[in-house]
């Protein structure tokens, strides 16, 4: 079946089409690599959740001897006694719930169900969801705090914290540096340029040093390029390619911390784009982490000792602190959206205004002339039907 998950418990009455010459195996075979690892396993064991609701209420669809159990049609009552069933279980976060029911919404409609949060007779939203999720969300939700973006003042007393040694070895300097303002100039989210596991890096989807293209002169390159091969919105592994020029400051210099940090610890290109591992030497052959863990924690230690806050400020932080770093020097937003790789104009939650930005705006304001005057669109109107076309 295609998109079979589970068949102890997903199966339906019948003998399923089958197309010939092993169409469905591949299929099934590109259904399962469009999605990424960890999506996979977290779809698994929230359908498994699902599953035990749906056997333990006796909901499943059986044949007159209990044979071939079946997932019966979906509704919004059955989500709402889902949701019922997760917070009886002790659930605490109204994020957890929301996850489990759109996994079970995804599921239906990859096996081509009816959505299970839309009424069949108003073919709307079910009010009924929408308030008890509502409702849930007014108990169990939390307050999150204002996350705010690292502006460059942030950045240089990071930065200074890192190179000052008292906060990591000195050997781990320049991955941190490297990392940090990489995440920065090139407004990348932590999971772009680290890898998910401590002791795993999977050279097709995690960073890796041969990502990394330097141009221009050898000792003192103009600036690299830098290929991301899996993102947030990039789950189909185009791959993307940011160029990062050179900084005329060399403590935010990008390039330069890139070129030394590849001129001191140099590594095959397979290997992990940074090292994150507390050492004293940078030995040949030793195990290379650029766990996302490890690189949080060594941020946060850094904002610490900057004296910023941890509630505020966090690894994404670099991305929106890039965005608004660059629309304060004055960038065109259409620009900032192309080099932030976002697709619609929703970066704009990203970017803060500063009191520079207002300050500019009603000098600019108060430089218009004083003799203008209001435009008059009857006037206008009658122009513009007096116009053969």
């Amino acid at each position: 079946m295609i998109g079979n998950f589970n068949g102890s418990y997903v199966t339906y009455p019948g003998t399923p089409p089958v197309a010939p010459d092993g169409i469905t195996e591949r299929l099934n075979k590109l259904l399962a690599e469009s999605y990424a690892v960890n999506t996979v396993n977290s779809y698994n064991s929230k359908m498994v959740l699902f599953l035990t609701f749906l056997a333990r209420c006796s909901l499943m669809v059986t044949e007159w001897n209990g044979a071939n159990p079946t997932v019966p049609v979906v509704t919004p009552s059955t989500m709402m006694f889902f949701c019922t069933f997760m917070l009886m279980k002790g659930f605490t976060s109204a994020g957890s719930v929301a996850g489990y029911c759109t996994a079970v919404k995804q599921w239906c409609l990859l096996h081509d169900r009816l959505d299970p949060t839309i009424n069949p007779r108003t073919h709307q939203v079910d009010i009924r969801c929408a308030r008890l999720h509502r409702a849930i969300k007014r108990k169990l939700g939390t307050k999150s705090s204002q996350r705010e973006p690292l502006s460059l003042l942030g950045l240089r007393l990071v930065l200074a914290a890192i190179r000052s040694g008292f906060l990591v070895p000195s050997v781990m300097i320049p991955d941190l540096v490297a990392a940090i303002l990489l995440g920065f100039y090139g407004m990348l989210r932590v999971s772009e340029f680290t890898n998910l596991k401590v002791a795993q890096h999977d050279v097709g989807r995690e960073a890796c040093r041969g990502d990394v293209k330097f141009f221009g002169p050898v000792n003192n390159p103009d600036g690299f390029r830098f290929t991301t091969k899996v993102s947030k919105t990039d789950q189909f592994r185009v791959t993307q390619t940011i160029t990062v020029f050179a900084s005329p400051d060399p403590k935010l210099c990008p390039v330069r911390a890139m070129h030394e940090l590849f001129t001191t610890d140099p590594r095959t290109p397979s290997s992990p784009l940074f090292d994150f591992t507390s050492r004293s030497t940078n030995a040949p052959g030793r195990n290379v982490s650029a766990a996302r863990s490890r690189f949080i924690t060594a941020f946060q230690r850094a904002i610490v000792s900057a004296g910023l806050s941890t509630k505020i400020i966090q690894t994404h932080s670099l991305r929106s602190g890039g965005a608004t770093a660059y629309l304060q020097a004055g960038i065109e937003p259409y620009i900032i959206q192309r080099m932030g790789r976002w697709r619609s104009w929703c970066f704009a939650i990203y970017t803060w205004t500063s009191t520079f930005h207002i300050q500019d705006a009603m000098a600019r304001l108060a430089a218009v002339p004083t003799d203008t005057r209001h435009i008059n669109p009857d006037s206008v109107r009658v122009d513009l039907d007096s116009v053969r076309w």
